[in-house]
């Protein structure tokens, strides 16, 4: 059988202490959520039935960032505790390799990859986006990224720039619009100006408005007064025009690809972000598996000295992990280094260090610094 009692019995001492911790981490925030937003709740007077809800759409973007936290805990405190009791000898002791008395947590790691990337692709980010936006939303009416005021918004491939008074990506209201036509040269050709609009398929229909023509000098040559005009070949979208203002961490894959796809004319500085951020949803669930590569070997030791070592360097190890990850983020958005290297390189370097621990510990060899 290929996890036989040894296995189900490390599994099972593993899984409760995860499950605890999870849990109680869960539980942390909840009740710290609830003291900082309960009197905001009775005062928009939200049914139990909201609150729940709104907390529940969170649980999965919770659940990403706390997991590896929670297999560290889990894994410090079996591994440590089996080590102290001579579990650990006696299993090596029947003939197992360090590796294989290892596999049933490094498959659980695997397993628990699996969850976090299946919630990082969407529910994950749409959680984030809860916590930041929603209660605006129900408070308001829109929230921050919804309602523009004084949006610009560039369109390179057509040389059209938008300037909006009041954009309204919810209602999809558009009031105040001054739009200038520019050709290949950025010579300006026309500018149209409309006190509202409205797109319905690839129309755009202005209302109460003007055109001026202007020449190669910007002198005004004509003017068009309309109660009503309709233009067929624009191609922007309500969504694009507003898009520029949306937060990639927010953002699920499909629309991060749909934004990377529908602004490719933009700057490289400005897509690093968004670059990233699409890199981000598929390295950070490896996380959780490079954790326990790490911790693993440092917690099967042979003496109390040796315990106290592999939890404070398992600790140690994972503040680099979470650091790494922070500080290679922000190089990705702000265009220092590729987005793919960004969001990949702390995952890399500590999966390799943590084979190279599996590896120490199974030849029997010191790791540095613990003995």
């Amino acid at each position: 059988m290929f996890f036989g009692i040894l296995d189900r019995y490390l599994l099972k001492n593993f899984l409760l202490f995860f499950f605890y911790s999870i849990f109680g981490i869960l539980g942390i925030w909840l009740v710290y959520q609830l003291g900082v937003e309960g009197p905001r709740f009775l005062e928009l007077h939200l049914s139990a039935r909201v609150i729940a809800l709104y907390y529940l759409a969170q649980v999965p973007y919770m659940l990403v960032l706390w997991m590896p936290l929670a297999v560290l805990l889990g894994l410090l405190y079996v591994l440590t505790r089996m080590s102290r009791r001579n579990e650990i000898v006696a299993m090596l002791g029947a003939g197992r390799s360090v590796p294989r008395v290892l596999l049933p947590l490094i498959v659980f790691g695997l397993v628990l990859t699996g969850v976090c990337g299946y919630l990082n692709y969407e529910l994950a980010p749409t959680g984030y986006y809860v916590m930041n936006n929603r209660m605006d939303e129900v408070s308001k009416g829109h929230s921050k990224i919804t309602y523009l005021d004084g949006h610009v918004y560039v369109n390179r491939r057509q040389h059209r720039i938008w300037f909006v008074q009041l954009l309204n990506t919810k209602t999809r209201e558009v009031k105040g619009l001054e739009i200038t036509q520019q050709d290949a040269n950025e010579v300006i050709q026309w500018i149209a100006y409309a006190k509202s609009a409205v797109h319905s398929g690839r129309n755009w229909i202005l209302y109460d408005g003007k055109i001026s023509y202007v020449d190669a000098d910007g002198n005004v040559t004509d003017e068009e007064f309309f109660d009503k005009k309709e233009e067929t070949d624009w191609s922007e979208t309500i969504w694009q025009l507003g898009s520029s203002a949306l937060n990639g961490r927010m953002m699920t894959v499909p629309e991060l690809q749909h934004y990377l796809r529908v602004n490719s004319d933009f700057p490289k500085s400005t897509l690093a972000e968004y670059r990233t951020q699409l890199w981000d949803r598929f390295a950070v669930p490896v996380n959780v598996l490079v954790v326990v590569l790490m911790a693993s070997p440092l917690c099967v030791v042979f003496s109390r000295r040796g315990s106290l070592g592999g939890v404070a360097a398992g600790l140690f190890l994972f503040l680099g992990l979470f650091g790494a990850g922070q500080i290679f983020a922000a190089l990705g958005a702000g265009s220092r280094v590729s987005p793919l290297v960004a969001a990949w390189t702390p995952a890399a370097v500590f999966f390799v260090l943590g084979v190279a621990l599996v590896y120490l510990r199974s030849t029997n060899r010191p790791i540095p610094f613990l003995g």
